[in-house]
């Protein structure tokens, strides 16, 4: 039962950032140039490869080896022990609902870009939907197995490089919280 309500939360919650992201990331796309919107593709397709990854590496981590880097009080170790005792939620965010969401937007904007395509340069309607979606799809999944491979055989280092980078942007955002907390006072 906890697993179907787990489940049901995280349905809800990717539909609303599905929504959000991909509503904000079409209208953009068609005011950009054309070269600007590959671009634009390109780093969703990055993001979605890199977030299975860490999916990946989360599932297949051990905690010893952060145990040990927390004891010495190694920056970033403790966040890094937390990504891997929490290895399953971790794959879920980071799979599930990170590199799917990534995966339907990289569509959407392959679509845009066919669009663009086929109105601007003449190009054929068919082809041109079939190419874009045949790169957009091999680039996210032959991207996914070739990082999936790393994701498993160095799960330690990249979870400790995912935990400092996540207690770097914490130590940032506690410094700005504090300024602003003695500013409005």
């Amino acid at each position: 039962m906890d697993n179907l309500k787990s489940s049901i939360i995280i349905a809800i919650m990717t539909f609303f950032i599905a929504v959000s992201v991909s509503s904000v990331s079409q209208t953009q796309v068609r005011f950009v140039p054309l070269p600007m919107a590959v671009i634009i593709l390109l780093i969703i397709i990055i993001v979605g490869v890199l977030a299975d990854m860490v999916g990946v590496a989360a599932t297949v981590s051990r905690t010893e080896p952060f145990n040990a880097k927390a004891a010495k009080k190694i920056f970033g170790a403790k966040t890094s022990l937390f990504l891997a005792q929490n290895g399953d939620k971790v794959a879920s965010l980071m799979c599930d609902i990170v590199g799917d969401i990534c995966g339907t937007i990289s569509g959407a904007i392959g679509a845009v870009i066919a669009i663009d395509l086929i109105n601007y340069y003449g190009f054929s309607n068919f082809w041109t939907n079939l190419v874009i979606i045949g790169l957009a799809s091999s680039l996210t999944v032959g991207g996914k197995a070739f990082f999936k491979y790393y994701g498993m055989k160095k799960s330690t280092e990249i979870i400790f490089l995912v935990g400092r980078f996540l207690a770097f942007f914490h130590l940032i955002y506690d410094k700005i919280y504090d300024f602003l907390k003695k500013r409005w006072n």
